[in-house]
């Protein structure tokens, strides 16, 4: 954090870039204020003498390490040259909203999503599910015109209504349907998927109810996933239990890209800032309720099946509070709620 602050910055700012989940990284932040180390002068943050000092004895230097030209992700943002009209149509898209914790990414990491998807073989007449498509990747894949079918399961009817009219005036190979994760995917979708799509909330059941959903729609050995993970709301021992609980499904890790997906906070924060503790958090502390960076990210990763695929849930569930939130989600508006 100290290397970092080389210069004033916001709160939101520096959330994006240092390396720690949210509780880590408030704890931190007030140790830092507490110590003398950093003052809050109109809410940004800035070092002190005494900062600058510990910051020399520590030798923490800044250097620019990405690449500015993909952004940092190793991957062009429009290989298939479909980018714009993708833009278009997403720009019609129905608007977040808390009552499914919705948030969506940049529609250029869309892209760079599916190329990656592309670069591992997982696109080009693969039959493709997506459990819950608030970033409409559904519809990115299909301007492609490289996947055999796409099946979208959404428990938002305003996004179903929009993807399949979509589908129907372009012609694209996809389905949406309503789709409840507290039941069983419908038989005739089991075991049929060569790869599933998911970014599924972030507590230890409900990562494993939407990893097993998801999974159970996939043929078997050889199959792969992809989904999201934020460091901000899920702690290395939270990431510790998520791999267990993969393995243990017959799933192995093979590629992680660090901070891949970008939320824009533009776009996802129409919502009342009230709806989420971090800002309350971080208004407390520092005064500040301007968000002026994109500090959500998340981690893509894929996952490839090395033998039977075996869900850790099957049959009906029922929800809980407990299965979307927990004391690490502080950027989860259900958190919030009663």
């Amino acid at each position: 954090m100290l290397r970092y602050l080389e210069k004033e910055r916001s709160p939101w700012e520096l959330i994006s870039l240092v390396d720690a989940d949210l509780n880590d990284y408030i704890a931190n932040l007030k140790c830092l204020i507490d110590c003398g180390l950093v003052e809050v002068i109109d809410g940004k943050l800035k070092l002190t003498e005494k900062g600058m000092e510990e910051k020399r004895k520590l030798k923490a230097k800044l250097y620019e390490t990405r690449c500015s030209k993909c952004d940092g992700r190793g991957l062009v943002e429009d290989a298939f040259g479909v980018l714009e009209d993708y833009k278009k149509i997403s720009s019609m898209r129905p608007k977040p909203t808390s009552d499914y914790d919705q948030g969506y990414i940049k529609e250029e990491d869309v892209m760079r999503r599916i190329a990656f998807i592309y670069e591992r073989g997982d696109l080009e007449g693969m039959d493709i599910l997506v459990v819950g498509d608030d970033d409409l990747i559904s519809i990115g894949m299909a301007l492609t015109g490289l996947p055999n079918r796409i099946v979208v399961l959404e428990i938002d009817d305003r996004l179903i209504q929009f993807i399949n009219k979509v589908a129907g005036e372009r012609n694209l190979n996809i389905v949406a349907q309503k789709f409840d994760v507290r039941y069983d995917i419908d038989e005739e979708l089991r075991g049929k998927f060569d790869v599933f799509i998911t970014d599924p909330v972030e507590t230890i059941d409900g990562i494993t109810l939407f990893l097993s959903r998801a999974a159970s729609g996939l043929k078997g050995k050889g199959c792969s996933g992809y989904f999201g993970l934020t460091h901000e709301e899920a702690s290395l021992r939270k990431w510790f239990e998520i791999e267990q609980r993969l393995m243990k499904m017959n799933f192995v890790i093979t590629d992680m890209i660090r901070d891949f997906n970008v939320y824009p906070m533009k776009d996802n924060l129409e919502l009342a800032l009230e709806n989420y503790k971090i800002f309350q958090i971080i208004e407390k502390m520092t005064g500040n309720r301007t968000v002026d960076a994109d500090f959500y990210r998340s981690t893509l990763i894929r996952v490839e099946a090395i033998d039977t695929i075996k869900p850790l849930v099957n049959g009906t569930v029922e929800i809980k509070k407990e299965m979307y939130v927990d004391d690490e989600s502080l950027v989860t508006a259900l958190a919030t709620r009663d």
